[in-house]
């Protein structure tokens, strides 16, 4: 609309026109959103919509929780030689049952703890490899080629 324009006093006209609609189209029907104003030292003025320091908000002030927060983790496990006896134990066990992830929750360990302590037995990691090549072996050409797309794309990070 505005390069079209001719130039002259019609096209200077066509121009306050336009201007004066893509004002009010900014502005809206009730002015501008001006937040926030202030003098420079060169004497210039500089405007601002958004707020230059945010309004404190208390808790008054938000929507009640939705949960409550999750407890801080504990910082510090003491190790025994029972609690590592307990963990291997149990992991010697059953792993199908207690993955590193349950023995992490049960005990109160970090995951990669637990991992150190009981690692997965062979005949295991043998029956989560076959399960993992049989599905695998059930998937269409399509999806086998987004999965290895998607590691290619991995080992680029």
């Amino acid at each position: 609309m505005l390069g079209a324009a001719r130039t002259g006093v019609l096209g200077l006209a066509r121009l306050a026109r336009a201007g004066a609609q893509l004002r009010r189209m900014a502005t809206g029907p009730l002015g501008t959103n001006v937040h926030y104003t202030e003098t420079l030292e060169d004497g210039s003025v500089f405007v601002a919509r958004v707020p230059r320091t945010l309004p404190a908000v208390s808790e008054a002030d938000l929507p009640p929780r939705v949960r409550e927060p999750a407890p801080a983790p504990a910082a510090h496990v003491e190790l025994t030689d029972q609690l590592r006896h307990a963990v291997a134990k149990l992991r010697a066990e059953d792993p199908a049952h207690w993955t590193v992830s349950r023995l992490a929750k049960k005990f109160g360990l970090p995951p990669h703890l637990v991992m150190r302590i009981a690692q997965c037995p062979a005949w295991r990691r043998h029956e989560i490899q076959q399960a993992a090549d049989s599905e695998w072996a059930r998937l269409g050409y399509k999806k086998r080629l987004i999965r290895l797309n998607r590691l290619r794309r991995r080992l680029l990070w």
